[in-house]
């Protein structure tokens, strides 16, 4: 089972992407961060293997690198409203697996790419 937390100001569309997600048996989404702030606490008490971050403009920055850098288990890919050129190489710089963008992603690319990151991680039990 790969566990997701979303990290989503939106609350509509975070629900909405929960339920899609966990239709997937092999997906998991194990809880919702609406700021970045709230996502480290999240880690310390949760098991994660990949955080799906809304880049949060700088925060979102902020926050993946403190991930990648103090959870080396844990993968980040960032998902946001901005065009996929515009941050996938500054959150990639920082560690994230990578970046897709909310506009141009179809719900199958998402779970593709959530289930190929998987493959570069050893998940938690």
């Amino acid at each position: 089972m790969i566990k997701i937390l979303l990290v989503e100001r939106n609350l509509i569309f975070s629900s909405n992407l929960e339920m899609l997600l966990n239709h997937d048996k092999e997906i998991n989404v194990v809880g919702i961060c609406r700021e970045g702030n709230e996502v480290l606490e999240f880690i310390k008490k949760n098991d994660v293997d990949i955080v799906l971050m809304d880049n949060l403009q700088i925060n979102g920055f902020v926050i993946t690198d403190l991930i990648t850098g103090k959870y080396p288990n844990i993968k980040v890919i960032g998902f946001s409203t901005y065009d996929e050129g515009r941050i996938d190489n500054r959150l990639v710089e920082l560690g994230a697996y990578s970046c897709l963008s909310k506009y141009n992603t179809t719900l199958d690319e998402l779970i593709s790419e959530i289930k190929n990151c998987k493959k570069t991680i050893k998940l938690t039990e």
